[in-house]
């Protein structure tokens, strides 16, 4: 028989962890304190629509998982990004990422995706399936990812020991801050995500705002009610206070909120210091006069991990950050991690100047953002407004060997108190949040609900 169901955040965790508990007949309710999307939203600028949130579409084999559990066919319209992850400008030179035949790097990027290749059958495994020992697929998954990585717990450890030529070694290096990370903070598992990504780098047709609208969807055809602007501001066993007056009791519930954020709200002390933080981020959005000629995504990357990763673990702004360019016509982005500390800078702010500096240097475009039509900023503080300590992307920084699937978060916290989303199965975008959700509808299947 159904349960009644409550879901605390309406980010995509959220959303789509409602759809798969109603398709099993539970009453699932979402409480969301602003808008329904958590950090994916459409935000008009200049009279143009960017998503903001999430830019790449990869591993979109978990995606197909969720849309076959809930039996619905794809309503995104999936397609190939140009230029895949992008054009990486290391300090050591440009690097494409996938590696294209005929460049100098090539041999060395198919001696790295045949290291990394006994991994390939095994992610969507991992990024899917609980951590049980007694699970036979997690445990050849898991077996799988420590023959590729060996004994390096993270992913600076793993590229020492292979002795890539220095651009492509920083390139791979790179991807540990899709995890929030300095490469030598997170787990191995990302120096090898490009290769396990392959060319399946997409974006939907009508932009990641589709996702929103798609899971919002198959959350409202399932029953599942959606309540925007319901903050919940007290936690008591399974019942929620909202907006500091009406009570609501229900048999279950799910927290896709930061676990910092959860705990406060239960009357728990859960400090989170800024050392403990992932980074956060200062996004830019602008609406340029003409359509640029950049390529869809380019990435400069930190020129100095080790600074990089003192600076933000101090909450000092790096002298160089990693910066990431999607232009779109006449749309472009630009998202500058930061230091996790709330700090409500806006375009004019000196350090954000300096990185535009250094992006028009690198990238050969004086003025990148001085004819702009308009500019909007979404810094730290607007992050931290999310619920997230600092404005902390991923939430908590944890040692690199309970990072990646090896989750550092308990799913299940308190008796008829679970949690989902970025900040307990971490990185990975949008991977690890659809599969956090597919790995909890199972869990709680196994439990009867309990």
């Amino acid at each position: 028989m159904g349960r009644s169901v409550g879901i605390l955040g309406g980010g995509l965790a959220g959303l789509a962890l409602s759809a798969l508990l109603a398709a099993r007949g539970h009453h699932v309710t979402v409480y969301e304190r602003d808008q329904l999307g958590g950090k994916l939203r459409r935000l008009e600028v200049g009279g143009l629509t960017f998503d903001t949130g999430p830019s790449l579409f990869t591993v979109p084999q978990v995606w197909r998982a969720y849309l076959d559990r809930l039996g619905e066919p794809d309503p995104l319209n999936l397609q190939p990004l140009p230029g895949g992850l992008g054009q990486y400008h290391t300090p050591h030179g440009p690097v494409p990422l996938p590696v294209p035949p005929g460049h100098a790097l090539f041999a060395d990027w198919q001696r790295y995706v045949r290291m990394a290749a006994p991994l390939a059958p095994h992610l969507l495994t991992l990024l899917t399936t609980p951590p049980r020992l007694t699970d036979p697929a997690f445990l050849r998954a898991s077996a799988a990812l420590f023959r590729v990585t060996g004994p390096h717990l993270t992913a600076a450890a793993w590229l020492r020991a292979r002795h890539f030529p220095p651009a492509l070694s920083h390139a791979l290096a790179t991807q540990a801050l899709n995890a929030g990370l300095a490469p030598q903070d997170a787990p191995a598992l990302y120096a090898l995500l490009p290769a396990l990504v392959g060319a399946e780098v997409m974006r939907p047709a009508r932009g990641m705002g589709a996702l929103l609208e798609a899971l919002k969807d198959s959350a409202a055809a399932r029953g599942v009610v959606l309540r925007e602007g319901e903050a919940v501001t007290r936690i008591s066993g399974t019942a929620l206070m909202l907006n500091g007056t009406e009570a609501v009791r229900h048999d279950l519930l799910v927290s896709a909120l930061d676990p910092v954020r959860l705990a406060a709200l239960r009357g728990q002390r859960a400090p989170s210091p800024l050392a403990r933080r992932t980074v956060s981020g200062v996004a830019l959005y602008a609406a340029l006069p003409e359509p640029t000629s950049l390529p869809a995504t380019s990435v400069l990357p930190p020129d100095d991990f080790r600074a990089f990763r003192a600076a933000v673990r101090a909450g000092e702004w790096p002298s160089s950050t990693l910066a990431l360019v999607h232009a779109e016509g006449r749309r472009l982005s630009v998202l500058l991690a930061a230091p996790a500390t709330g700090a409500a800078v806006t375009p004019e702010h000196p350090w954000v100047q300096a990185q535009l500096r250094r992006i028009e240097e690198t990238l050969g475009v004086p003025g990148l953002l001085a004819s702009a039509q308009a500019v909007t900023a979404l810094p730290p503080a607007h992050y931290a407004a999310g619920g997230h300590p600092g404005g902390a992307l991923y939430g908590a920084a944890v040692p690199p060997w309970r990072g990646g699937p090896l989750h550092p978060q308990p799913y299940r916290v308190a008796p008829g108190l679970w949690q989902v989303g970025a900040g307990v199965h971490p990185g990975g975008g949008l991977p690890a949040i659809l599969g956090g959700a597919l790995l909890v509808d199972t869990l709680l299947a196994g439990t009867n609900g309990r």
